[in-house]
């Protein structure tokens, strides 16, 4: 009878032990479900994370190289916009601009990276794929430029300085991933392309422009948008040009693809002037001959005065030989003569060159945008 008793306490054991690993596993399940859904419920909508959790897709917190696309959004200087501004005024600035940004870019599928300290960083094809994913970032730039432009003119309605920004656009494979510590861990995207979408938001202060997308972001939809081609684009900290277009709208279709001459920045395009075609030479006219074999006079017109020649010009007198310094022992070459390639906008880029030339601050851009929206002067 013990022995019966025995067993049936070792099974009730062995049963409240299945028990309590079963319920730590689902409790241990249901905390990291918990985790996933904390995490990626600030970036993208709810029903892209129960797709998500779906799938258990266990590469979500790992690193792993994904194609995405970088949007880099950045308000143009900041920090002197904001020298006579309060405390409270700087953040109501920068909070109705992370919403009207944020916002455009949640509605075109994309999540949000980062907010900076001047702008916001959103990302295009992940956590989920995306194919369409070029298209959603320009569209969202696009709807970026329009909230700013109208916020501008109720800023100005409010007797409130406004403010103008600068977006750059990257197309690549990135590494998609939880970045952090034991503290605080985020998931973003890292690598090279991400680094390019910051230096074209840079590219589009220095040639005055909204929009500045790179080539491997324009071209699969190069036939919905009005481009503007920009080569040979220098990149601080990168030894390479890079090609890129100023992304000035989208199109509605011909009827509706009208842009005047005059809607470009004068600092980013400069029109060439129309070729003259070569005209032959004037054959000189040949006085009439005289019957005694000598020229004819050419006749003056009546009551015309007929002023002498002048008399010929003396020459210049010399200059005196100006003393020119002696040359050093062992000159430093020009950067001409190692071979650097010149840049049009009197950029260079060379070994020595890795950051973007110093310009003089341009005019506010002057251009006409189009989307689905419309169209609207800037």
């Amino acid at each position: 009878m013990s022995f019966l008793v025995g067993l049936v306490a070792l099974a009730a054991l062995g049963g409240i032990a299945g028990s309590v690993v079963v319920w730590r596993r689902w409790r241990a399940e249901q905390h990291e479900l918990a985790r996933v859904r904390a995490t990626f419920s600030r970036y993208v909508a709810p029903s892209v994370v129960d797709v998500l959790l779906a799938r258990k897709d266990e590469r979500l917190f790992t690193g792993r190289a994904v194609r995405a696309t970088v949007l880099v959004c950045r308000i143009r200087n900041f920090a002197h916009f904001i020298e006579p501004l309060t405390p409270e005024q700087t953040l109501r600035y920068l909070n109705e601009f992370y919403g009207l940004a944020g916002t455009a870019i949640q509605r075109h599928r994309g999540i949000i990276d980062t907010f900076l300290g001047d702008g916001i960083i959103g990302v295009f094809g992940v956590p989920l794929d995306n194919p369409t994913q070029e298209d959603d970032a320009l569209r969202a730039a696009l709807e970026v430029v329009r909230n700013v432009v109208a916020m501008r003119d109720r800023w100005e309605k409010q007797n409130r300085k406004p403010f103008t920004i600068g977006i750059g656009i990257n197309t690549g494979e990135v590494i998609a991933g939880d970045a952090g510590f034991r503290d605080r861990r985020e998931f973003t995207v890292v690598g090279s392309e991400a680094t390019f979408a910051h230096r074209l938001q840079e590219a589009a202060f220095a040639v005055n422009a909204f929009i500045v997308a790179s080539r491997s972001t324009c071209e699969p939809f190069a036939d919905e948008y009005l481009l503007v081609p920009v080569t040979g684009v220098p990149l601080a900290g990168v030894r390479r040009l890079l090609d890129a277009y100023v992304v000035r709208g989208r199109r509605h279709g011909v009827e509706r693809f009208t842009v005047p001459d005059d809607a470009l920045v004068e600092t980013l395009i400069e029109p060439a002037p129309e070729p003259t075609p070569p005209q032959p030479p004037t054959p000189p006219a040949v006085p009439a001959a005289s019957t005694s074999g000598l020229p004819a006079p050419v006749a003056a017109a009546p009551n015309v005065h007929v002023s002498p020649p002048l008399p010929p010009r003396p020459p210049p007198p010399a200059e005196p030989p100006v003393a020119r310094p002696r040359p050093r022992a062992n000159p430093t070459p020009a950067k001409s003569d190692l071979g650097l390639p010149e840049l049009k906008h009197g950029w260079r880029f060379g070994e020595d060159d890795d950051a973007r030339p110093i310009l003089p601050d341009p005019p506010p851009p002057k251009a006409t945008y189009e989307d689905r929206g419309g169209s609207f002067d800037l």
